[in-house]
């Protein structure tokens, strides 16, 4: 009996090693838990990482930067990215151009003007390479100059060599280009008009003009009218000029076109006239060219102080002895003009003439002007000289007691009275071009025609009437 109840009992142990056991009360709501964890951070890691930075996928180890450059096969899907969440790359901003003026100043070099934004070795080659074009060591105190700049760095430089011409340099792929070019002007042509009450400027300054147009007018009736002892009151004058702007502001003058100069009730005309060889003069209404041989005087605009004479009281050595010149008072300074071309036999200095210079003119002809401060640069010896080209500058050197040129003229060895030389003219306009020229002043004579009112008078007409 004992031993069947202990066989029973092993039966029943075998089974319960066999059957699984019940999970325990604290195992159900463990799992349950876990459960939950594990999809809301699936749903969540899909709402916090949506670019493809964070994505599962390894584009770099396609070969390509992002899913943009990656092409999926058929019916591959790749993660939704919101395109509005992506930066967006800004486009490179173009530097600013910025423009520096002024004025070279005595003393100035390429040096001290471009120092700030160059090296010594990039202004040297600068300079260097703008030689054939121009040289920049030649900048001339007074003249205007721009610097262009993009950001910080110089991009271009402008100076203008004269009224007419400026250099231009500009920066490019290949290093710095260099170019001359005329400077852009606003013309407007008028006609201006005056009569003389006291001199040429007063009238011309009456008019609202300044000097230059008097200098301009002197210089194309210089042949005719003397200027020093012709001028009388009531004589009047008309031109016809080019006025040159800039940005709204008057700049100086351009080509006189034409003119009128009536002087003791003879009129003289200058009409700017082109010929079929390209060669422009100023002619009279007949093609007569108003360039002669001699200019009436070497320095317009002065007043004679002393004739020609043989028995001249010398205001230097007490007594009488010929004067055989011309003495124009003159401040110094003033320049001094050869009255015709030639070439230049001295440039010297001595004690009576102080600094002098003789030229050789054609036809037996030379002239001499005494009493010089200084030369030009062109008075030396064998110098081709141009009519109306400065030679020097008025002065007190030798037997003078103020400043004053002793203006002398010799024909044939021999010296003459220079005021009563009579003017060789030029050559005339050809006869088979005289139909050309006619048709191209008619419209210009009748303007210069017309009545010519004092200016003085015009601004005084309102208030009278």
């Amino acid at each position: 009996m004992p031993s069947k109840r202990r066989n029973t009992h092993r039966r029943q142990v075998n089974l319960a090693l066999k059957r699984p056991s019940p999970p325990s009360r604290l195992a159900l709501p463990f799992f349950a838990f876990l459960g939950v964890l594990i999809v809301g951070g699936a749903i969540s890691f899909n709402f916090l990482v949506p670019d493809e930075t964070q994505s599962s996928i390894d584009y770099s180890a396609m070969g390509v930067a992002s899913r943009h450059e990656y092409q999926p096969a058929e019916n591959e899907e790749l993660p939704a990215v919101d395109e509005r969440e992506l930066p967006v790359a800004e486009a490179p901003r173009e530097p600013e151009i910025t423009r520096m003026t002024g004025i070279v100043k005595n003393g100035d070099t390429p040096s001290t003007l471009l120092e700030g934004c160059m090296a010594l070795p990039e202004i040297y080659n600068l300079c260097n390479e703008s030689k054939d074009v121009y040289p920049l060591n030649n900048l001339r105190a007074g003249q205007p100059w721009t610097m262009i700049y993009s950001g910080n760095a110089l991009i271009g430089l402008e100076y203008e060599i004269d009224s007419e011409e400026r250099l231009v340099v500009s920066l490019t792929d290949s290093g710095y280009e260099f170019r001359r070019e005329a400077i852009p002007y606003e013309i407007e042509t008028k006609t201006i008009s005056g009569v003389i009450e006291s001199s040429l400027f007063g009238a011309i300054n009456q008019a609202g003009e300044n000097d230059e147009l008097g200098v301009r007018l002197g210089n194309v009736f210089a042949y005719d009218v003397d200027f020093t002892r012709d001028l009388r009151q009531g004589d009047s004058f008309k031109a016809i000029i080019q006025k040159k702007f800039r940005e709204g502001n008057f700049v100086g003058y351009g080509e006189l076109v034409a003119a009128s100069f009536t002087n003791q009730g003879q009129t003289y005309f200058a009409f700017s006239y082109t010929n079929k060889k390209g060669n422009t003069a100023y002619y009279d209404e007949k093609g007569r060219p108003l360039r002669k041989a001699f200019l009436k005087s070497p320095l317009p605009f002065t007043r004679i102080s002393s004739g020609y004479s043989m028995n001249r009281m010398h205001p230097i050595l007490k007594y009488r002895r010929p004067h055989q010149g011309i003495d124009y008072a003159a401040p110094a300074g003033t320049p001094i003009s050869s009255v015709a071309d030639g070439i230049i036999a001295q440039a010297g200095s001595n004690n009576s003439q102080g600094r002098f210079v003789r030229v050789i003119h054609s036809n037996g002809y030379e002239t001499i002007y005494n009493h010089m401060s200084k030369f030009a640069k062109v008075s030396r010896k064998g110098a081709k000289v141009k009519q109306g080209q400065i030679i020097g500058y008025v002065g007190s050197t030798g037997y003078a007691t103020g400043p004053h040129l002793d203006f002398r003229m010799r024909q044939n060895g021999k010296l003459i009275n220079p005021l009563k030389l009579k003017s060789m003219p030029s050559e005339p306009i050809a006869k088979n071009e005289m139909p050309n020229f006619m048709a191209a002043i008619a419209d210009l004579r009748s303007q210069l025609e017309g009545p010519v009112r004092s200016a003085a008078l015009e601004q005084q007409a309102p208030a009278a009437q």
